[in-house]
């Protein structure tokens, strides 16, 4: 799923994919919302084992992969993680 953003250049409603670092974030990111899953459902499960040990490494690579985006590559995941957040509400 790609989350799009009209462009602010005035020119209709064109809509690009978002970069390849945004992209990837968002995958980091859906991997943590499973993982949170995983665990909220009960610690006794194998996944709940995995996502425990998993977890960190995602965080990491988020937060590592967060310092490297430009000024624009931040704002294109603020509004994708926003849009994300907007629809689980």
């Amino acid at each position: 799923m790609f989350i799009t953003r009209s462009s602010d250049s005035g020119s209709g409603s064109a809509t690009k994919p978002p970069s390849a670092k945004v992209a990837r974030a968002l995958e980091i990111h859906r991997s943590v919302v499973a993982c949170n899953a995983h665990m909220a459902r009960g610690s006794d499960s194998p996944h709940a084992l995995t996502a425990a040990l998993m977890l960190p490494c995602y965080k990491t690579e988020f937060h590592n992969l967060a310092l490297a985006l430009t000024s624009d590559e931040e704002r294109e995941l603020r509004y994708a993680l926003d849009a994300l957040c907007d629809c689980a509400a």
